[in-house]
């Protein structure tokens, strides 16, 4: 089974833990203490918990097991709930060994340059379900790049919710 998944960059001035959290973006599976399976999302990671998002309903003292790279399934108890984010609390650390593997998994290349990314390969046909991206608003006649138009997103993000930008995250996928 592939995972997928990419590492974020932590802000500064970020709240520090015994244990550093690593923040990610990485799909996994598990099982619930029943036998039902699960996907998950982990948002992050450490020696001793992760941070992750399910559909599935968990409640506070569930115990899961995840699969994690290098470690195969990893059982966590669930210590808090809140909508579809769990924070969870591993039976035993987690190796070093493992969040390297983590880590590994997750850089499976280098990520395309935005600007790059929003050009069709040669001889490659446009979906044309796509979305078309307006003018930059003051640049007439020149398109705005992917990057400008995240940029601009982010800040009308973090200004409708009285926030400052750099807690804005945009995530694109292609």
């Amino acid at each position: 089974m592939p995972i997928f998944g990419h590492f974020l960059p932590s802000a500064p001035g970020a709240e520090k833990r015994f244990d550093a959290r690593r923040k990610l973006s990485l799909l996994a599976s598990g099982l619930r203490h029943d036998g039902t399976g699960l996907e998950v999302q982990i948002h992050n990671i450490s020696g001793t918990g992760l941070l992750l998002e399910s559909d599935v309903k968990l409640a506070t003292g569930d115990r899961i097991e995840i699969e994690l790279p290098h470690a195969g399934d990893i059982t966590a108890v669930v210590i808090w709930a809140s909508g579809r984010l769990f924070g969870c609390q591993f039976e035993g650390p987690v190796s070093p060994a493992t969040l390297s593997a983590v880590e590994l998994k997750s850089a499976i290349g280098p990520a395309p340059e935005l600007a790059d990314a929003a050009v069709p390969a040669p001889g490659v046909e446009e979906d044309q379900s796509a979305p078309v991206i307006d003018e930059a608003p003051g640049e007439p006649g020149e398109p705005e790049t992917l990057l400008d138009l995240i940029d601009r997103s982010r800040e009308q993000i973090a200004l409708a919710a009285g926030i400052s930008a750099d807690r804005v995250r945009i995530i694109v996928e292609f």
